[in-house]
């Protein structure tokens, strides 16, 4: 990211931040609509890439190594 990016985000805070109470809206409001903001944008843009979905990070299952056992839990016996 350049420079220049995080120069004009940091003078859109301050400006914020100075004429947001103004409107009545107060800190306590803003950092919950910056939360619930997040929410979808974690599910859109975060957690696919590592490992979610299967392990093999494009939504495929893993390989089994040639002689490998598969691991079955108690309760898919019954």
């Amino acid at each position: 990211m350049k420079r220049t990016w995080l120069w004009v985000g940091a003078v859109l805070l301050v400006l914020a931040f100075l004429y947001l109470p103004s409107l009545g809206i107060g800190l306590g409001q803003l950092f919950a609509f910056l939360l619930v903001l997040l929410c979808p944008l974690m599910h859109f843009l975060g957690g696919h890439r590592h490992g979610a979905h299967g392990g093999g990070g494009a939504g495929e299952p893993e390989a089994l190594a040639p002689g490998a056992e598969i691991k079955v839990s108690k309760r898919e016996e019954a």
